[in-house]
């Protein structure tokens, strides 16, 4: 018969060592209680407040692995962008709205498989930061990383539609309406709120979760 412990009666301490070292995939169950028990401040034996608040802090405090993770991405998915125009053939230029829009669902689609399947992209890895699931702390699935991303997933596609549609409309008439160019102007508007929306969300709650986080139920920490 499997040994089933009694967390409830380990120490802080305890629980935080069972944290680090049990096998989430074998023992789901286990390590959620561990969580439980160690989001709960009832239990929190005296004198170790304290230290469960510094290490919540430290565990949380993704704000710049997370900037440099997605630096480095970013720099990655750059690379990939030329070497992808050098075997078709295409000239590569930074100022090409419709090459760093396709860049931008390649990298969507990245996010999704990498957080789906690993929880982390090659960034994070490097930045030791993980996602997982706000609720339990255990690793998300595919379905989970497809809502976080969702709206990034959904902002890239509408702009590589918006610039097939002027391109073409270019190439028919000549010129376009003036109510496509306020279309274009406002989609622009719309993405720029949206990023300042997400730094800002990260900056203002205890967990430095952003609305992407908020809309999958997820959460970044350090492994």
């Amino acid at each position: 018969m499997d040994y089933e412990p009694d967390f409830s009666e380990y120490s802080y301490d305890e629980l935080l060592d069972a944290e680090r070292h049990i096998d989430r995939e074998a023992y789901p169950e286990r390590y959620a209680t561990v969580i439980k028990l160690l989001n709960d401040s009832n239990h929190v034996p005296e004198g170790k407040v304290e230290a469960q608040q510094e290490v919540k802090i430290d565990k949380y405090s993704t704000f710049w692995p997370r900037f440099w993770a997605a630096t480095i991405d970013g720099i990655l998915f750059a690379l990939l962008l030329y070497i992808e125009c050098l075997i078709f053939g295409i000239e590569y230029n930074t100022q090409n709205r419709f090459l760093q829009a396709l860049n931008g669902v390649q990298f969507a689609i990245y996010a999704i498989f990498m957080h789906g399947y690993f929880g982390q992209t090659l960034g994070k890895m490097f930045m030791e930061v993980k996602v997982l699931n706000h609720d339990t702390e255990t690793d998300i699935n595919v379905k989970q990383a497809l809502r976080r991303e969702s709206v990034n997933l959904a902002l890239n596609i509408i702009w590589v539609l918006i610039i097939l549609t002027v391109a073409t409309i270019l190439e028919v008439t000549g010129t376009i309406s003036v109510g496509l160019s306020y279309a274009v102007i406002g989609f622009g508007i719309l993405a720029i709120v949206w990023i300042i929306s997400e730094f800002v969300t990260m900056l203002f709650n205890d967990k430095r979760r952003a609305i992407h986080d908020y809309i999958g139920k997820t959460v970044v920490v350090r492994t």
